[in-house]
């Protein structure tokens, strides 16, 4: 009897061996997102110190302005021009989505001084109290879009050819472009942070509890804060809103 009850169970144990089948592991139906690796980490912390600020881009009210979206594009932002030699003024909007700068914020201004005999361009950022630059990106041109390595007309600021990408929250950038022939074209855009009475940066100028967009979403929460955009919407997930994202949709 004893040996019976050993041949069944031993039996038992071998069924359920050439049954049950492993589990294969397929990474792609992971729930909790993309796993955790050191590159993973430095893209997050960066999104971090980026989350809350904006982009901006060089208005000119009284020079002529195209709007990136007039000439097809689905990003927005402006390229100003044609521009004599002179010494030219113009406001640099923060969050301007659409290119409407009743909904942006005036955060600094841009000169240009453009000598046509000599071709040299002196361009400078001025920031307006109460925000810093993190980043800024500028093309000077006789044409009215720089060209991408593929040599076709582009709006995205990492192909253009003038860049600072690591200002850690100067008040303002400056730049020198020569070989220029007029008349020219300036496209210039940079990320813009506020700053809170101690002069750190925050990216929601200094009010956590406040929301400047009027969007219903406090600052500290929204994704785009100086850009009325109450439906959040990330297209990428690289926490900055649709609205003020340059990266959302490539050109």
């Amino acid at each position: 009897m004893k040996n019976t009850y050993l041949i069944l169970l031993c039996s038992g144990l071998m069924l359920l061996s050439c049954e049950v089948e492993p589990i294969a592991l397929d990474s792609t139906n992971l729930k909790g997102g993309i796993p955790n690796n050191s590159n993973n980490n430095d893209r997050k912390e960066k999104e971090s110190e980026d989350g809350g600020c904006e982009t901006l881009f060089a208005f000119g009210s009284d020079n002529p302005s195209t709007c990136f979206m007039d000439n097809g594009s689905s990003r927005w932002g402006w390229t100003i021009g044609p521009l004599e030699g002179g010494y030219y003024t113009f406001e640099l909007y923060a969050g301007a989505g659409q290119c409407e700068t009743v909904k942006g914020t005036s955060v600094g201004t841009l000169s240009v001084d453009f000598d046509a005999d000599t071709g040299i361009a002196e361009v400078v950022y001025t920031m307006a109290d109460g925000f810093v630059l993190n980043e800024t990106h500028l093309y000077v041109g006789s044409d009215p879009y720089p060209l991408d390595n593929n040599g076709n007309p582009t709006v995205s600021p990492g192909q253009f050819p003038n860049k600072n990408d690591e200002l850690n929250e100067a008040s303002g950038d400056s730049y020198t472009v020569s070989d220029l022939s007029g008349p020219i074209y300036v496209i210039a855009h940079g990320v813009v942070c506020g700053t809170s009475d101690d002069g750190d940066s925050t990216g929601d100028n200094g009010g956590n509890n406040d929301d400047q967009d009027g969007d219903g979403i406090l600052d500290a929460e929204d994704n785009c804060p100086m850009t009325y955009n109450p439906d959040q919407g990330d297209a990428n997930n690289d926490g900055v809103g649709n609205v003020c994202d340059p990266n959302t949709i490539p050109v």
